[in-house]
């Protein structure tokens, strides 16, 4: 009889909880309750004090850290619902984060109620978002058993307001849509910020919001755009892959900064080279590093970030640099080219895949990556993590477009990688066509190159 009675008190209960509306957890580390708990203290279990201080540079409130500090972890020693200024020890670099705890239960199982924490970092340009779960969790707490944790996988759906954004990326790291930072930078209402997590959406605080406003408002910078010139270059009308890539890997080059690693290629004899935003950041203070085919280190000044279509010129110090590669600047690809993908995946330089055109199309949903109505090569040629920002070419060795992200999925979903058409970006820097007065017409090719025997 106690038991009948007790199951139907427990089912009462689970449905109360169930019906309830989630909503983002607020932890006040001042409060006697919260005060001792993982997130509130310091070091030696002192309790934790927050300083900030205003920076110069943006007129932001801000609480200064290392860039390298641990914060993927259950019970980081980091402030949140704070603007964070993270200078990077590896290149002088800054950058400022919002950091985010948030929890949801599962009622669903009222005899293994489980805890869903989502950890994330929020800066001008990207989110990155780790989870862990807890089972067997009563009404009141859960136990500290972690079953399951990791990066969010790609795709991730954020949700803010009655908009949804669907963002690709690697390792737990997603590149920001300039409509989502823009809806944020506007509001005047900090309720609605959610990320969906196994078909369930975490909320996250309202304090969160309100500093992601201040921040998208302040610390995004404008960049002027730069004046380039290009050259007609001189191509071989048919070139095997051996000759493509002897003649186009010297002029690649692997990109180093605080963000991780990428690649880019010069564009011009200037020293000007292209790489993606996400390789490099859109805050970008000091100098960056590159690497050059035959492993020489070479150091480069970033003089533009494009929030629209996720590139990047840096201009080389120095004057020993690589020379400039052919680019296609005349002509869009049609689906069925043969093309060649140059990077560094994973750190591995001086990397050959090759492929298709698989699709020429509109970016769409791809606005994390691309303005709407940008033109994106999709292509079955492999596009890894380290690939980002190097250059695809024809079957000529021309550049047809930026190699900028793979469309992963939980499901494994392969072949499906995509680039920026340059012809896009050169528009964006409002480059001019060379001239080619006193050039015959006949011997240059669709892609307004020099063709030669």
């Amino acid at each position: 009889m106690n038991k009948t009675i007790f199951s139907i008190l427990l089912l009462f209960v689970t449905q109360i909880f169930i019906n309830q509306p989630s909503k983002a957890v607020e932890i006040n580390c001042n409060s006697p309750v919260h005060k001792n708990k993982p997130r509130c203290k310091g070091e030696n279990g002192k309790p934790k004090k927050e300083e900030t201080t205003l920076d110069p540079e943006t007129g932001l409130m801000v609480i200064e850290m290392e860039s390298d500090i641990e914060w993927a972890e259950q019970n980081p020693k980091i402030p949140y619902n704070n603007i964070v200024k993270l200078t990077s020890s590896f290149d002088g670099s800054v950058d400022y984060a919002v950091f985010d705890r948030d929890y949801k239960k599962d009622f669903s199982n009222s005899y293994n109620i489980k805890e869903y924490t989502i950890l994330t970092k929020w800066t001008a340009d990207y989110v990155q978002a780790i989870y862990f779960v807890k089972e067997n969790c009563s009404y009141f707490g859960c136990p500290n058993f972690i079953s399951d944790e990791g990066n969010l996988s790609s795709p991730l759906e954020i949700k803010f307001k009655d908009k949804n954004f669907t963002l690709y990326g690697d390792d737990g790291r997603f590149t920001l849509p300039n409509d989502f930072i823009n809806l944020v930078k506007n509001t005047k209402d900090y309720k609605g910020l959610a990320i969906r997590k196994n078909n369930r959406f975490v909320p996250m605080g309202e304090g969160t919001v309100e500093k992601l406003s201040q921040l998208y408002s302040k610390a995004i910078r404008k960049w002027e755009i730069p004046k380039i010139s290009l050259n007609p270059s001189e191509v071989k009308n048919e070139s095997s892959i051996k000759e493509i890539a002897g003649k186009s890997l010297p002029k690649v080059v692997t990109v180093k900064s605080s963000r991780g690693q990428g690649t880019g290629f010069f564009i011009n004899n200037d020293g000007l080279l292209i790489t993606n935003r996400h390789v490099i950041g859109s805050g970008t203070k000091g100098k960056i590093q590159i690497e050059t085919a035959t492993g020489a280190k070479l150091f480069a000044n970033v003089i533009f970030v494009s929030r629209e279509d996720d590139f990047a010129v840096l201009k080389t110090i120095g004057e020993n640099y690589p020379s400039s590669i052919a680019i296609c600047y005349s002509s869009y690809p049609v689906p069925g080219e043969e093309v060649i993908a140059l990077g560094s995946p994973r750190g591995l330089t001086n990397t050959i895949t090759r492929g298709i055109v698989s699709a020429f199309r509109r970016s769409g949903n791809f606005e994390g990556f691309a303005t709407s109505g940008a033109s994106l090569i999709q292509t079955d040629a492999a596009i890894n993590p380290g690939n980002s920002g190097g250059p695809l070419l024809n079957s000529r060795g021309e550049v047809i477009g930026i190699n900028t992200f793979a469309r992963t999925t939980t499901g494994g979903t392969q072949g499906l990688n995509f680039a920026v058409s340059i012809i896009d970006i050169l528009q964006q820097l409002n480059v001019e066509r060379p001239d080619l007065s006193g050039i015959k017409d006949s011997s240059l090719n669709e892609c307004g190159n020099i063709t030669v025997y």
